[in-house]
């Protein structure tokens, strides 16, 4: 079954696609068809949507993000197919290389697809505790003559150039600054409110900030420092997802992300 474009008059089917355990996807869809850098797809059976996915891409990288299939319709190889299609209209002498975070469900088929593990996230929630009520003196709200050291921090970390798109959130960012040098930052009500930072002062503060406002965190399984503060603010692990990889591996710092972006963009 071929895909074709998602537009604007399938937001309303969205609700009966979205897995449970996920986030409204409408608003995230929203942004999809508003942004010149993403390209979301459907599969349609009688006109009602069986199949979900979009592609978003950076400077010379790409995530395929809310690959979904509507529960009624599993186990008729529309995952492969929508992740087939994206991938079919992605230029990969300019994308070499194309991420994704697998849940459960889509793990089996990335595999078949040719998508390599390359780590594991994992998923924390608060169990509550003493509230967080003060933060570091270092961390301040954003200022635009920062904005270029904010890029280099995250190319820094993921490897990748993601100025295109963060330029569209980073206004509502809160940065860790010392001696007006950029050493983290934090962007609230963005996807899973993610933090990156190249110290782990920077890190730290802006995990107990964040605690002040989520109760639930992901990040690289790896990053052990990391964990530990979320222990220390009464998260504890739920489960994990796979960040995959297809094509050409980069050179990126797991243990510079303190919370990730989201599962469509690491």
């Amino acid at each position: 079954m071929k895909s074709s474009e998602f537009i604007t008059a399938d937001l309303e089917q969205l609700p009966a696609v979205q897995p449970v355990d996920w986030g409204n996807l409408i608003p995230r869809f929203e942004y999809f068809l508003s942004s010149p850098l993403c390209h979301p797809i459907k599969i349609s059976e009688n006109g009602q949507l069986v199949a979900i996915g979009t592609s978003i891409m950076h400077a010379d990288t790409v995530w395929l993000a809310c690959i979904v299939v509507h529960a009624d319709h599993r186990n008729k190889g529309l995952g492969k197919a929508i992740t087939e299609d994206l991938i079919g209209s992605i230029d990969r002498t300019k994308y070499k290389t194309i991420y994704l975070d697998a849940t459960e469900y889509g793990y089996p088929v990335y595999t078949k697809l040719g998508f390599e593990v390359e780590t594991t996230y994992s998923h924390m929630r608060s169990a509550g505790g003493a509230p967080v009520t003060s933060f570091s003196k270092h961390i301040m709200p954003f200022e635009e003559h920062y904005l270029d050291q904010i890029f280099d921090v995250d190319a820094q970390v993921s490897g990748e150039d993601r100025s295109g798109v963060i330029s569209d959130f980073i206004k509502s960012s809160l940065l860790y600054v010392v001696d007006s040098q950029v050493q983290g930052f934090y962007i609230p009500g963005w996807g899973d409110a993610p933090i990156i930072a190249i110290s782990e002062a920077a890190g730290a503060a802006l995990i107990k900030r964040r605690a002040m406002d989520e109760t639930a965190a992901v990040l690289p399984t790896g990053n052990i420092f990391a964990i530990n503060c979320l222990k220390e603010h009464h998260f504890h692990y739920y489960r994990i997802s796979r960040r995959m990889v297809l094509g050409e591996k980069r050179i990126w710092h797991p243990t510079g992300i303190y919370n990730r972006i989201s599962g469509q963009l690491g």
